[in-house]
């Protein structure tokens, strides 16, 4: 199978070499205001909201997974159709108000435990929200990289996902101070994160109104389109595997997985869980600035592929039950490895995505990641309640490991620069 020929070419790696065509414009610090801003307040809501679940309301295995799969299940059914808003509307426009919106189900959440009234229902419901206000998000701060981007896609994505997972570290570790302020001011900080990042993304210049008038097809035919071009093209559909198999076999284990450890096998609270949520994000950083620091990487795919290797080790590790330094150690390894997955996948696909389709092609991307997820994570709470949580580390790592091997010998997801 053939790429089809209206797909952008990569980028030359002279171009990913040169410094001078880093993403200077204000616009790009602006919207990386805006990411760090999603991120952060990303950060703080994983350790709160994971506390509130194994800690406050001390819910099973079983119902933990259930919990976190809410914030990720709307997401999953809505994503395509927020690529096809992203596409007709201006993401700029959209990102503003989804920020301000995602300040709503905080400050419902806070309100019901101002009161007494938090229940494992209600954090349900709280999470179906910001699943939602999240499927229209990641497709339309998507394709507004790709504007302000410049002409070095690689060196964007690696400086985007520094900002990003460096902010989630910083939410992360603002977080574990739940166990001394409670959880309200936490959420009252996350709400003022998340209103900052809509006035940086306010910054950011309006699109240019485009000179053909506005499409009249349906948004469901143009979300036919992207998913009809997605499977044409072996980069594109190559990449979507991988992608699925990190929803399911790594945030599994990362959101529902790692609470549960720290809570049963290292008997910890949510300081704790801060530091092992903490300590991803870091190494992701760490990876992500080396990558920038040395123009990228010639052969992304076959970087990808072992670094989801590497990362599948690295949990297995933490299925050995380390003591808690080694294991906070794996988490950061598995850290690094996510940043040169994400960093080479995401520029794949931003390259390969045709300009007036990428919202909706990307948010393809948004989709398998997502699609995997859910059910990772259900998957992973059922199989913890029932053989254990290291046990469940180590399954979920040897499904990774076959998952890679079958890409490697099936596609020429190796071969793509």
């Amino acid at each position: 199978m053939r790429d089809p020929a209206p797909l952008s070419p990569p980028q030359p790696e002279a171009a990913l070499r040169s410094p001078a065509d880093a993403p200077t414009d204000p616009a790009f610090r602006w919207f990386a205001g805006g990411v760090g801003s999603w991120f952060g307040a990303w950060g703080i809501q994983i350790v709160v909201f994971s506390w509130l679940v194994v800690g406050e309301l001390g819910a099973s295995p079983e119902w933990v997974g259930i919990a976190q799969t809410s914030i990720m299940l709307p997401a999953l059914l809505l994503i395509l159709l927020g690529g096809a808003a992203a596409d007709r509307a201006d993401p700029r426009t959209l990102l503003i108000l989804l920020h301000a919106a995602a300040c709503l189900p905080i400050a419902l959440l806070a309100g019901a435990l101002l009161w007494g009234q938090l229940t494992l229902g209600g954090l349900i419901l709280y999470g179906v929200a910001m699943g939602t206000v999240s499927a229209f998000t990641m497709p339309a701060r998507d394709t507004l990289l790709s504007r302000v981007a410049g002409t070095d896609m690689m060196r964007a994505v690696t400086g985007m996902t520094a900002v990003q997972f460096g902010s989630q570290a910083l939410g992360t570790l603002s977080a574990g101070a739940t166990r001394w302020l409670g959880p309200i001011p936490l959420l009252a900080l996350q709400a003022a994160v998340l209103l900052a990042g809509s006035l940086a993304t306010m910054r950011i210049p309006p699109r240019v109104p485009p000179s053909q008038p506005a499409s009249r097809r349906s948004a469901w035919h143009e979300i036919a389109e992207g998913l009809s071009l997605v499977a044409r093209s072996e980069r594109l559909g190559s990449t979507l595997l991988l992608v699925l198999a990190v929803g399911f076999f790594f945030v599994g284990p990362f959101i529902v997985a790692i609470p549960l450890l720290i809570r049963d096998f290292y008997r910890g609270g949510a300081a704790e869980i801060s530091l092992a949520f903490m300590m991803f994000p870091l190494g992701t950083i760490a990876g992500s600035v080396v990558l920038r620091a040395r123009g990228g990487v010639r052969r992304k795919g076959l970087a990808a592929l072992g670094a989801l290797l590497f990362g599948a080790a690295s949990l297995s590790c933490m299925g050995a039950g380390l003591p808690f330094p080694g294991m906070i150690a794996a988490t950061g390894a598995w850290g690094l490895a996510a940043a040169v997955f994400i960093n080479c996948s995401r520029t794949l696909y931003q390259e390969a995505a045709p300009a007036a389709q990428r919202a909706r092609v990307l948010s393809v991307y948004q989709l398998c990641f997502l699609g995997g997820a859910p059910l990772g994570s259900a998957i992973a709470g059922l199989v913890s309640g029932s053989i254990g949580t290291l046990a469940t580390l180590q399954l979920f790592a040897g499904g990774m490991t076959l998952a890679v091997c079958g890409v490697w010998l099936f596609t020429n997801m190796s071969r793509f620069e």
